[in-house]
């Protein structure tokens, strides 16, 4: 297939070496569970001899990619957007972090809809919709601007059911919602995704379970197609682990289920990476992990889930996330010791093997849980003078000639 102007210039802006180091890597709080025994946290922040970002290359690139083509929509090269989605899709092509291409250029041309929609103004979206609607009646047999139209239905419909609860039009705004995902359903009915090799038709088609009655019935077979398509793509799994959880169509013991039967669904492409991915999303829904979850394979998963992209970006973020928890299982004392000790040999082996720069709009609380982290990993080299720097594939500590 012929790869379009558009996508090779996608491929050319590249985030790596287009950012600025942080300034200075400086506490942000002085919150006594990031207390580094023996040590400083400027101590040991002053040690680290690693770039440091305040955004790493990989989201940096994703931004590119979005406002490429959030441009070239604005000037109405309606054809090579929709060439560039549809190879992307079709091709499968992956970003740098393990995001995938075709969504990034989707996000870029639906720009306008959704600003519009963070503002609650429909008018705005819906002449957006317009505009797509338009595009498909040229174009009536391309699955990309079939989605455009879709994902924008979806979108609108999505916004207006929750504008529904914060106004007294609520029953109107519910109606119109309904009437955008029943306008999806119908257009989507004419694409199957596994026909069309389309992740993004399958993923467009799994959000319409939000909006359907028959949702809960549909969503474990539209995620499996997702899969099948796209097994690869964590947001599969991450879009998913919403639907399981007990606010929706699931319950605890149905999402752990559902999370051990994903590690077998993607298991030859990413191994157990599927498990930390629900476990994570739970996470990032909930304030904390499930109580269900099985420490064991989420460490399995998450070193599985760096792996699979080999990136700084999700190095990043599960150090981060292996600190916090190392933190909350101090916190809970000697009950939670052996939890404790695995946490931290993963966060070690994390930081000894992976972990080459550091990306600080990933660290929740900013440098004090990277100070945090390189205490409990490098302390006692810490105390005897040393400082951190490469090593390998990861970070390791040396000391210095004047000592």
């Amino acid at each position: 297939m012929l790869i379009t102007p558009s996508l090779l210039h996608v491929k050319t802006r590249s985030g790596r070496g287009r950012q600025e180091t942080a300034v200075a890597l400086r506490p942000i709080s002085r919150d006594p569970s990031y207390e580094v025994e023996g040590l400083g946290v400027e101590e040991v922040l002053d040690r680290l001899d690693v770039p440091v970002m305040l955004t790493g290359p990989e989201m940096t690139e994703w931004t590119c990619i979005r406002e490429d083509h959030s441009a070239m929509t604005a000037a109405g090269q309606w054809g090579d957007v929709l060439d560039a989605l549809r190879f992307a899709d079709q091709d499968r092509t992956m970003a740098s972090g393990g995001r995938r291409v075709a969504p990034l250029i989707s996000e870029g041309i639906r720009t306008r809809c959704t600003e519009a929609l963070k503002r609650e103004d429909f008018a705005a979206a819906e002449a957006e919709l317009l505009r797509f609607e338009a595009v498909l009646e040229m174009n009536p047999e391309d699955h990309a601007a079939a989605h455009l139209v879709a994902r924008a239905q979806i979108d609108i419909g999505i916004a207006k059911r929750t504008a529904a609860g914060k106004t007294q039009q609520a029953r109107a705004l519910w109606a119109e919602s309904a009437a955008h995902f029943a306008a999806a359903e119908e257009l989507l009915e004419s694409f199957d995704p596994i026909a069309e090799m389309s992740p993004l038709l399958a993923e467009t088609r799994y959000l319409l379970v939000r909006g359907l009655e028959d949702g809960a019935a549909l969503c474990r077979d539209w995620y499996e197609d997702w899969c099948d398509l796209a097994p690869d793509d964590a947001s599969a799994h991450a879009t998913h682990a919403i639907q399981m959880l007990p606010d929706w169509f699931g319950s605890l013991a149905a999402f752990e289920k559902a999370a051990i039967r994903a590690t077998r669904l993607t298991g030859h492409a990413t191994g157990q990476a599927a498990y930390a991915v629900y476990h994570m999303t739970a996470r990032e829904e909930l304030g904390d992990l499930l109580p269900t979850v099985d420490l064991a394979l989420f460490l399995r998963g998450l070193a599985d889930y760096v792996i699979a992209t080999g990136c700084q970006h999700r190095a990043n973020v599960a150090a981060q996330l292996l600190t916090s928890m190392m933190r909350d299982y101090r916190r809970e004392g000697a009950g939670a010791a052996y939890q404790l000790t695995k946490v931290r040999a993963a966060l070690s082996d994390l930081l000894w093997n992976h972990l080459q720069e550091i990306h600080i709009d990933r660290w929740e609380d900013g440098a004090d849980s990277l100070a945090f982290a390189l205490g409990e990993v490098f302390g006692p080299a810490l105390k005897n003078g040393a400082r951190i720097g490469r090593k390998g594939d990861g970070l390791g500590t040396r000391m210095p000639r004047s000592l």
